[in-house]
């Protein structure tokens, strides 16, 4: 190994094979079998699928071998975590309401932040025409979730100390990884058909044999069809000096989708500061209208009616939320 190997596939600094979990790495094996039906050729000891994933180099554990499956890796990557964090609003404020920093190995994180962010979007079960089990939609999908956070953490740079961050926002979910694309792939091709190049093939390869990613290059064109399907804004693709970001859009409500709704520019005011704040009252809606209060109540009911708000509460203590957004499929369909 020379002064230029990425820290990851660099040899450990006093690891021993038993800083390996044998449970994580019995996890590992079963779940090839299970999901590729992939069966180590040799046996599957720990020091035997270590090799077969080239994660030893004459017998010195590699970095990313404490990554996928150390007892504690950030003994050894301390900035190989995922920080999570969820705001009311559409920006960053403070204090911060919900907070988590993942660590652990890298399937436990991505594990874990999926699971952070599902917690903090809303869920709808659909009627009894759908069949008799009731479908259960995520406001984003939830495979474009996974898709999205998987990325971020295979194909981030380890050299970097700096963490992947999950940021859920009233109006979105930021995704930011230290790092940068392959030099031969630009933002604008994620939307588009391409090769699949890893930037961290060794830890790629772990990640498809155990069903998490397909490393065929559609990864991020599946993120785009989920989330057009579920009436969803295209993600946003943004490299950041060095660090890539990906925005997945909660915002069902686009100026496209309001226009189809029919609301008025006088009722946007009231779906804006819904985004803004997360909540409105009659009161602050007659404020910021101009409007009475019978006319206020007529714009919001209407507004509830279409799914774009939802009423919580009774009498004066009600206030309005974005609604679930269901009158959309009826009248993109039309």
């Amino acid at each position: 190994m020379n002064n230029h190997t990425p820290f990851y596939i660099a040899r450990t600094k006093n690891a021993k094979l038993t800083d390996i979990s044998e449970e994580r790495v019995h996890w590992f094996v079963e779940q090839t079998q299970k999901v590729r039906g992939y069966v180590f050729s040799k046996s599957d000891s720990v020091s035997s699928v270590l090799d077969q994933l080239v994660l030893r180099d004459d017998q010195h554990l590699l970095n990313a071998a404490l990554l996928l499956f150390g007892k504690k890796p950030q003994r050894f990557c301390p900035g190989a975590t995922v920080k999570c964090s969820h705001y009311h609003g559409v920006s960053v404020t403070r204090p911060i309401p919900s907070q988590q920093t993942y660590e652990d190995t890298l399937f436990e994180q991505i594990d874990a932040a999926v699971d952070f962010v599902q917690s903090k979007l809303k869920r709808t079960v659909g009627g009894r025409e759908e069949g008799p089990a009731a479908q259960v939609r995520m406001e984003i999908p939830s495979e474009a979730i996974s898709e999205i956070i998987v990325n971020a953490v295979v194909h981030r740079d380890y050299n970097s100390t700096g963490s992947v961050q999950v940021t859920v926002f009233a109006d979105r979910v930021e995704v930011i990884n230290p790092g940068h694309l392959p030099a031969a792939i630009t933002a604008a091709d994620l939307a588009k058909e391409h090769l699949s190049i890893p930037v961290n093939p060794f830890l790629a390869r772990p990640f498809f044999l155990a069903g998490y990613i397909n490393m065929l290059g559609y990864g991020t064109l599946n993120v785009i069809d989920y989330c057009q399907k579920a009436l969803l804004p295209s993600p946003t693709f943004e490299p950041m000096n060095n660090q890539f970001r990906v925005i997945l859009w909660r915002d069902r409500f686009t100026t496209h989708v309001l226009d189809i709704l029919g609301v008025s520019d006088r009722q946007r005011l009231a779906v804006n500061r819904v985004k803004e704040l997360g909540k409105i009252v009659n009161a602050e809606y007659q404020q910021i209208s101009g409007v009475t209060r019978k006319t206020a109540s007529r714009d919001l009911d209407n507004l509830v009616s279409k799914g774009v708000l939802e009423r919580r509460g009774e009498k004066r203590g009600s206030h309005y939320v974005l609604g679930d957004g269901l009158d959309i499929n009826l009248k993109t369909n039309e």
